[in-house]
């Protein structure tokens, strides 16, 4: 994927998940409240840069590793294609997911004071709500949007 193109597709997967994941996370932590969407706010552009940022400086660089690692025996570009975009989708969900989920705890204070089993609850339970929303939401809007981008410039 070109540069720009990746850009672009990177800047609108990281604002779809970290606006509609970090405002589920924030109502399942505390509940439907004004409250709520004050904190949300005040943290949403944070979370969408840091997002953007993480996911273009690091967690790229590790998906590119899990990639070659993947690829490695791998002679026919057919082959090596279709295990990338499996490798790929896959590798950057987790290590986005876990990332985020661990910055969302932090900067809410609770990181230091809830036990293992809860943090490990609370990985799982964002990785399968962030499972559900890129692939339903996300995922299939950004790359419309990129084409539309795209294609005008």
């Amino acid at each position: 994927m070109p540069t720009k193109q990746r850009f672009v597709v990177t800047a609108l997967i990281c604002f779809g998940m970290a606006t509609i994941t970090s405002l589920i996370g924030n109502l399942l932590a505390t509940g439907w409240r004004a409250v709520t969407f004050q904190n949300w706010l005040i943290w949403w552009l944070p979370t969408v840069l840091v997002a953007f940022l993480y996911n273009w400086f690091v967690a790229y660089r590790i998906t590119e590793y899990f990639i070659r690692r993947a690829t490695r025996h791998l002679t026919d570009p057919a082959a090596i294609a279709a295990r990338t975009l499996g490798v790929r989708g896959r590798v950057m969900l987790v290590v986005m997911c876990l990332s985020m989920s661990t910055y969302g705890l932090f900067i809410g204070g609770a990181f230091l004071h809830i036990d293992w089993e809860i943090l490990l609850w609370v990985w799982v339970r964002s990785l399968i709500i962030a499972f559900i929303i890129r692939g339903l939401i996300v995922k299939p809007a950004a790359f419309f949007l990129t084409r539309k981008i795209l294609s005008t410039v």
